[in-house]
């Protein structure tokens, strides 16, 4: 090749290079039309750290990963909203519960790989848009029989090689293929909007399972202290029925119905106990932490529990709804996708035209420009129904994905009835649960009284108590499930993960309903 050649062939190369990435750099950069960038750099460390099983004492870094990613080696959960302090031998309030679980939590991970995915997809299908630049060698070398020879009368074969070498730069270009680019684009953009969404979804789906886990953790804890309360009250029963009947003023059944009353007793706080110890294994599962240190809870006094009325009607919880869950316009995404999918088929059962290009510089052995142009027509003329059928299953698939949002909007609706009903019905019961507590504790105030005095019997007495008791564990269970009842309406309204903001062109925050 000669020098001129050379130089030529290298200018080429070099420019197709500089316009290949350029396109690429204009490919990858996100537009508020077609693109979506999954995936957020990972926040600073956290100045506090844990060892692994929640020991004081190790680096951040190490504390943050999960043991998955430990065994693994997968990259730690990206931070959304600052660095999170995950010693789990401070007190551990509901909000810091909830920042532990959003970052080591698999669910979400698993789901962000998802999106990640959706964005390499994209990324393939926005690829048929720019040239493919592909530059080329190959070497060949060939051994074959050749003539023969006679040597002293003797008469021998022989063989010839040969080789070949060749270097091309060239790079490939579709201009048109019937619409079949522009719609797998779509399906491809479309299908990673669903899968960012699918992110925020699951992260609401953890908030909830935290909060929920949390505030039954307290409410178990508050039944711990009123089963101990209990225990102290048929302990000092106990004990002034034995006074009486060494006094001489009792009867011995009546001390054996204290001590049935006292081993009650201790067997619900053994009960509530053991409920206690299984509920903090279903927090920090909630929280993806795997350690059998026990939680320290914050002793901050939770929000007081609302008894007026709601302001806000149910239509307009639903509309709310409807607005702001993620998993509905997940779903609404994927239909959208699946349109795209019906008309790629469409377009494989008639007749399709494409045309591309390819421009290449062969340097050896002959250099000299290349170039090809080809244009191709086809219509499936007889294909055994294969073209139609795959028409009619995108079709059916389409039809499939349109009812799963229509069932799922109808399954939102109910889900903000039934919490939406919880709640208001929650507030009744603590006014109801309040009085009764107010009027068990003056009856066996009462009864105590009456029972020194020796006017009522033993079973009264303990009857009284057996009725402070019920009505204080009401009174816990219908605090508690207000608070609960209060965060699963949040998360059937999609208000209960407010920082993150799903990477997609008109994303915004959610909206609370307004009375």
């Amino acid at each position: 090749m000669d020098r001129i050649g050379c130089i030529r062939a290298r200018a080429w190369f070099a420019v197709l290079i500089i316009g290949t990435l350029s396109s690429q750099a204009s490919a990858d950069k996100p537009d508020s039309k077609a693109s979506v960038t999954v995936g957020a750099p990972a926040a600073a460390a956290p100045a506090s750290a844990t060892k692994k099983g929640g020991q004081p004492g190790t680096n951040a870094q190490s504390d943050m990963r999960t043991p998955a990613q430990e065994k693994y080696g997968l990259p730690v959960t990206p931070q959304v909203g600052g660095p999170v302090d995950t010693d789990l031998s401070k007190p551990l309030s509901l909000q810091r519960a909830i920042r532990i679980g959003l970052l080591r939590q698999n669910s979400i991970a698993i789901a962000q790989t998802q999106a990640d995915a959706a964005q390499g997809r994209l990324t393939q299908a926005r690829s048929s848009f720019f040239p493919q630049v592909t530059p080329t060698y190959q070497f060949q070398t060939n051994l074959s029989p050749g003539g023969s020879i006679l040597i002293n009368g003797q008469r021998i074969g022989g063989s010839s090689s040969s080789e070949t070498q060749s270097s091309v730069i060239a790079a490939r270009q579709l201009i048109f293929d019937t619409g079949k680019r522009e719609a797998n684009v779509g399906a491809a953009r479309r299908g990673a909007f669903g899968a960012e969404y699918g992110v925020g979804n699951q992260r609401q789906d953890v908030v909830l399972s935290i909060t929920t886990a949390y505030f039954n953790l307290l409410r178990d804890r508050e039944l711990v202290r009123v089963q101990q309360e209990s225990v102290k009250r048929a302990e000092e029963t106990s004990r002034a029925i034995e006074a009486e009947f060494q006094a001489g003023t009792a009867a011995k059944s009546d001390t054996l119905q204290s001590q049935a009353d006292l081993a009650n007793a201790r067997v619900a706080l053994l009960s509530a106990e053991n409920d206690y110890r299984i509920q903090e294994a279903t927090l920090k599962n909630a929280m993806g932490v795997v350690t059998s240190m026990p939680l320290i809870l914050d002793d901050s006094p939770i929000p007081a529990p609302e008894t007026t009325p709601d302001p806000i009607p149910l239509d307009r919880y639903v509309k709310t709804a409807y607005v702001n869950r993620l998993d509905v316009k997940e779903q609404q995404e994927r239909v959208y996708s699946q349109g795209y999918n019906v008309r790629v088929a469409k377009i494989n059962s008639g007749l399709t035209v494409q045309a591309d290009v390819t421009e290449g510089y062969a340097i050896e052995p002959t250099s000299g420009e290349e170039r090809t142009f080809i244009v191709s027509a086809s219509y499936p003329l007889f294909d055994a129904g294969n073209s139609r059928a795959v028409v009619r299953e995108n079709k059916a698939q389409w039809e499939a994905e349109k009812r799963n949002l229509d069932q799922l909007e109808q399954n939102v609706r109910l889900n903000v009835d039934q919490s939406y009903s919880a709640k208001e019905q929650s507030k009744q019961r603590q006014i109801g649960a309040k009085l009764a507590v107010a009027a068990a504790d003056e009856n066996y105030k009462a009864a105590l009284a009456k029972n020194k005095e020796g006017l009522i019997n033993i079973l009264e007495l303990i009857n009284a108590e057996v009725l402070l008791i019920n009505a204080q564990v009401q009174q816990v269970q219908a605090i508690y499930d207000y608070h609960v009842a209060a965060a699963q309406l949040l998360r059937d309204t999609g208000l209960n993960d407010t920082i993150f903001i799903p990477r997609v062109p008109g994303a915004r925050a959610p909206i609370p309903p307004r009375p």
